[in-house]
């Protein structure tokens, strides 16, 4: 086990039943201009994960840029604001 200090614990946003699934989480912890990259072989589900990240821009007024990578290989999501 670890604790953590006030610091280390802010940004930490737990991933609890419902709506928050481990991407929003990870795109909730995006500060402006960080991107995340999502492996195709990270997303199982038929649906592809624009879907959350649309969502997530709804409820938080977050905007992000995304698509799929050049080379195919998954998905960048990039905060833009």
């Amino acid at each position: 086990m670890k604790i953590l200090n006030e610091e280390e614990a802010r940004d930490i946003i737990p991933v609890s039943k419902g709506r928050l699934t481990l991407l929003a989480v990870k795109l909730q912890q995006l500060k402006i201009g960080e991107a995340l990259i999502l492996e195709s072989g990270e997303w199982r589900t038929k649906s592809p994960p624009y879907r959350i990240a649309n969502d997530l821009a709804k409820r938080t007024g977050r905007r992000f840029e995304q698509g799929r990578m050049p080379d195919g290989s998954g998905w960048i999501f990039k905060r833009v604001q």
